[in-house]
């Protein structure tokens, strides 16, 4: 089932804000080359990316997505090709796809981050960004896990990655000891926590020095849930 909207978004329409995500998040998928902001508003952007994408089957363009419209259902049939990019081992990825994968608001923390880690000679790199549910189960069973959903596996409703975790490393050292006896965990921990970031250095039972997500552990169900998983 592909995603669906209760009142129309685009020009001359309802424009509920999250109707408007929602088909915003689609025309991403069909267009990720030059992806609109999925801010909520139906603003003169969007409006000209639904009338570039009804170029293709309509003689005119109404710059309008409809409930069960002609335009809705291409909008959808159109979306898992961008989804068949997510599959395979993620850690293989390029780091340009692993931010893509991230969750907006997270990744805009995460590549301050970055470069603050740049900033001070450290060579850092992502390891994980978002990953499959598949697998997560993976790892569980490897026993490099304990949680069956991670932030690491959230999504957006219509299936894209949204991740709201990282594991980052320095391309140098990995996870062997060179890193602690640089500083490098340190200061991850630290310029992560001051963007407003949960650092799992910090955590009390197991540690897990590279990672670093944009919630407290307590949302983690609401995000499950959220991602269509609960």
């Amino acid at each position: 089932m592909g995603v669906t909207i209760s009142g129309s978004v685009g020009r001359a329409g309802d424009n509920r804000k999250s109707d408007t995500r929602n088909v915003q998040k689609l025309l991403n998928a069909v267009f990720p080359a030059t992806p609109l902001h999925v801010d909520g508003i139906s603003g003169p952007k969007t409006i000209r990316r639904i009338e570039r994408f009804q170029k293709g089957f309509m003689k005119r363009p109404d710059g309008r997505v409809d409930p069960e419209s002609r335009t809705l259902r291409r909008l959808n049939a159109a979306a898992p090709g961008l989804q068949k990019k997510w599959r395979g081992d993620s850690t293989k990825w390029s780091e340009r796809k692993k931010l893509v994968s991230l969750d907006d608001r997270f990744l805009s923390k995460v590549v301050r981050v970055l470069e603050a880690l740049e900033s001070e000679g450290f060579k850092p790199k992502i390891v994980y960004a978002w990953r499959s549910l598949a697998e997560q189960q993976r790892l569980v069973a490897e026993g490099k896990s304990r949680t069956r959903f991670s932030f690491h596996n959230a999504q957006k409703k219509i299936g894209v990655p949204g991740s709201y975790a990282a594991d980052i490393i320095d391309q140098r050292w990995g996870w062997g000891r060179e890193a602690e006896a640089a500083g490098f965990w340190q200061a991850l921990g630290r310029i992560a926590k001051a963007h407003g970031l949960y650092w799992g250095g910090d955590w009390r039972t197991v540690k897990d020095f590279a990672h670093v997500q944009f919630y407290p552990n307590s949302r983690l169900g609401a995000v499950k849930k959220q991602s269509g998983f609960a």
